[in-house]
């Protein structure tokens, strides 16, 4: 796993290596001061060597607790969304194989997965927000109100309301083929299977942050608008990601700093790793019964996952 531990070590090695070549060049090596220079980039050396073993120890121990909450995986969550239905919602550059063992773990636990609905990088662009409001009046349900809001939250509000049963009854109110097909035509999303029913539940999954292109924020708001609405419109979310996404510029971290977003939609901030999944597995079934809760290892969090 390449994280912080393995920068540091390339830059020491880059440092060893501009030590060495600056005290060959000087033509150093054989005074007194060479002798000093010779010592530090023995130093240097040794201190990248230390930093390496320790980035192997620290992968070993990431390695077997991703084996071990594999291992585990199971029993915590056997029946915990049992006969519940869940819509799997990938936002843009989310990891394919995050998404497929999120996936895993939903069936694991009972759940039974509707379809997934993969949402296209353009969704947060800013002339997307026009094509959203209007898409949202078109196909919003006839003697439905939406929101005084932007056009993302709007669009998103009636996706979301388009998919979702929150009592597990669609009474007439869903639409699982035009909808999702009108936001497909217009470039928004990908269905990544046919929608075999309305689902209750949603396990939104992100990438990592959103690039510094002076839109960051807008392109925040878009995607937090999204999750916000597949909670508001069914019976629980929960937004799960890499330890990036809760980090600057990233959607969770977006979510958690807004109190009453972060007041109604639960996170996982270690989607990448089982142990991660088992969280949200927990924290989707927590949301179920009318709880919220922010999980992982980065920031200020709840804790590692949902108690009980």
């Amino acid at each position: 796993m390449i994280n912080f531990r393995y920068h540091v070590v390339s830059l020491f090695a880059v440092l060893v290596a501009l030590a060495v070549g600056l005290v060959m060049g000087a033509g150093l090596l054989s005074s007194g001061t060479g002798t000093a220079a010779a010592v530090q980039v023995v130093d240097l050396q040794a201190e990248a060597a230390l930093l390496r073993e320790r980035v192997q120890a620290g992968e070993a121990t990431l390695e077997f607790a991703d084996a071990y909450g594999g291992q585990t995986q199971p029993a915590e969550v056997a029946d915990r969304l049992s006969e519940r239905s869940v819509d799997v919602v990938t936002l843009p550059d989310a990891d394919s194989e995050t998404v497929a063992a999120t996936r895993e773990s939903l069936a694991a636990a009972g759940a039974s997965i509707t379809g997934t609905l993969e949402i296209d990088p353009s969704w947060t662009d800013a002339g997307s927000e026009a094509v959203l409001d209007s898409l949202a009046a078109q196909l919003v349900t006839s003697g439905a109100s939406l929101p005084d809001t932007d056009g993302y939250e709007r669009g998103a509000i009636v996706l979301a309301a388009a998919v979702l049963a929150p009592g597990g009854d669609a009474d007439g109110q869903t639409d699982l083929e035009g909808t999702p097909a009108a936001y497909a035509e217009s470039g928004l999303l990908q269905l990544g299977e046919p929608l075999r029913g309305p689902a209750t539940l949603a396990v939104v999954v992100a990438g990592g942050p959103v690039e510094d292109d002076g839109e960051a924020g807008r392109r925040l708001g878009a995607l937090s608008s999204l999750a916000a609405a597949f909670d508001s419109q069914g019976a629980g979310a929960v937004l799960a990601g890499p330890p990036a996404a809760a980090s600057e510029r990233g959607v969770i971290e977006l979510v958690r700093s807004d109190d009453e977003v972060a007041g109604q939609l639960s996170t996982v901030d270690m989607a990448q790793v089982s142990l991660g999944r088992t969280s949200t597995v927990l924290a989707l079934a927590e949301q179920e019964s009318g709880g919220v809760g922010h999980y992982g290892g980065v920031g200020d969090v709840d804790g590692p996952r949902p108690l009980g």
